[in-house]
């Protein structure tokens, strides 16, 4: 008992010392070009940032603190913070986590996770990879993450967790919780293959052509991206395989797909809702693929596709109501978002950017090289919005990197491809982060744990492999 009392009582006084060292900052004049209100707004969230980093409360509980903060002391106005809860990316994933209630009411979810268990559930890993495989096909027409891994693959995963039928301990390793974060890794790694995969490869692209003078075709893109996002893809859930594997009998995975293959066998023909399901389904994802074209918001996609169900009575109000779940991404990420530009408009998130940039002045080349690259990757501890990294980091740093004798070119896809998964380390780094996290299999801890490790397995497959494939091309 003791010790468990030990255990709880280290992090909360870990995170009273850093309270009160941020008090001390609240009364610390603004940096030059930081607004005031930036200053204190920054303060507040590295209030936010300590509580999820000793684990104190729920991070709804902690968004709300965090937001009476800021409108108690002035720091931002009211209208101001309630706006933040009418973030597009968030009611984004909130769409999605409702269109995702239609495949678990109806037989179609379990169907496909059943039939998926059949055919390829010889291993965790070897499920993993089949998600992988979906992501993949879906990935050069998709140009959003947050569309194909909230989506599209969560409602695929929760059925194949859901037919494992493994308790959610967050104590133990289950093929459930690794399937999850395999998925959800694999989905920010896949992100990086095509040029319109993520919504920032674009962004990155035309950056280095004003910047740089270069210019990347989709087809380049792939041909400079494929090695090193193709090894990723492969390693990574190996290496969750290895961190965070399953224990007991979850990882029984003959048991599993017997009992997949009697469940089949027992459930009855396709109904009409189940078909419906799958137009829906369909005409959502094409919808994504096409908004370039039609000019369509993603998040007004998905709102039309929950509003399709509710008409069809697929689902039904009162089961949107119940996904306490989504609910509760409302509470804390619309607000993560929200202050993330805000910080970016009051100067923080320069200031940060300039800090950083001064830090390796007077240091050996190579060694300011890694140290700016680990930089990048790691500043987005302190954000929520990969649009908010590369539009803010992106420009001054590969101008030090290519200062430094670093071609544009490999700055260029190197920053890139590092963006694309630099959320997977937090649970709140992006709306998929969020959403896979909230399905309660992983603890924070176990979380933050195994993203950090991935995060090392990309830098140096991105860094090493990736630099060397460039190389063998020709790009330096």
């Amino acid at each position: 008992m003791s010790s468990a009392l030990t255990k709880k009582k280290i992090p909360l006084a870990l995170f009273l010392l850093c309270c009160v060292g941020l008090i001390a900052m609240w009364f610390t004049p603004a940096p030059a070009h930081v607004q005031p209100a930036g200053w204190h707004s920054f303060a507040i969230v590295l209030f936010f940032l300590a509580g999820c980093v000793f684990n104190v409360a729920p991070l709804s509980i902690l968004s709300l603190t965090m937001m009476s903060l800021l409108g108690l002391t002035a720091t931002m106005p009211a209208a101001t913070l309630i706006s933040f809860f009418g973030s597009a990316p968030v009611w984004l994933v909130l769409f999605a986590f409702f269109m995702a209630i239609g495949f678990r009411k109806t037989n179609l979810g379990a169907r496909m996770a059943y039939w998926l268990i059949a055919h390829f559930g010889r291993s965790p890993l070897a499920l993993a990879y089949v998600m992988a495989i979906c992501d993949l096909i879906l990935a050069p027409v998709i140009p959003n993450t947050n569309a194909r891994g909230a989506g599209i693959l969560f409602p695929i995963n929760q059925s194949l967790v859901e037919a494992l039928n493994e308790p959610k301990d967050q104590s133990k390793r289950s093929v459930s919780s690794f399937l999850t974060l395999a998925t959800f890794h694999l989905n920010l790694i896949i992100g990086g293959l095509f040029l319109t995969s993520m919504a920032t490869n674009p962004l990155v692209a035309s950056m280095a052509a004003s910047t740089f003078h270069i210019k990347i075709s989709w087809f380049q893109w792939f041909a400079y991206a494929s090695v090193p996002t193709l090894l990723a893809a492969a390693i990574v859930p190996i290496v969750i395989l290895a961190i965070h594997h399953p224990q007991d009998q979850s990882a029984d995975m003959t048991v599993v797909r017997t009992a997949a293959r009697d469940a089949l066998k027992k459930m009855p023909k396709m109904a009409l809702n189940e078909y419906l399901m799958i137009a829906v389904f369909v005409v959502v994802v094409a919808l994504w693929g096409t908004s370039s074209l039609t000019k369509l918001d993603n998040t007004l996609i998905a709102m039309l596709g929950l509003t399709v169900l509710l008409i069809l009575r697929i689902i039904d109000l009162d089961d949107v109501f119940a996904e306490k779940q989504g609910w509760n991404i409302l509470l804390w990420l619309g607000p993560l978002i929200g202050v993330t530009e805000y910080l970016n408009k009051t100067g923080v998130v320069g200031w940060i950017k300039q800090c950083l940039t001064s830090s390796v002045r007077g240091i050996p080349a190579w060694l300011a090289v890694a140290v700016l690259v680990l930089l990048y990757l790691y500043v987005h501890y302190l954000l929520t919005s990969v649009l908010v990294h590369v539009q803010t980091f992106f420009i001054p740093f590969a101008l030090i990197l290519v200062s430094l004798g670093v071609p544009p070119i490999v700055a260029t896809m190197l920053l890139g491809l590092l963006t694309c998964v630099s959320p997977g380390m937090t649970h709140y780094g992006t709306g998929t982060a969020s959403i896979y996290y909230s399905t309660g299999y992983i603890s924070q801890k176990e979380w933050w744990k195994v993203g950090f490790i991935v995060s090392l397995v990309n830098l140096v497959v991105y860094a090493g492999a990736g630099t060397l494939w460039w190389k063998l091309i020709g790009l330096w």
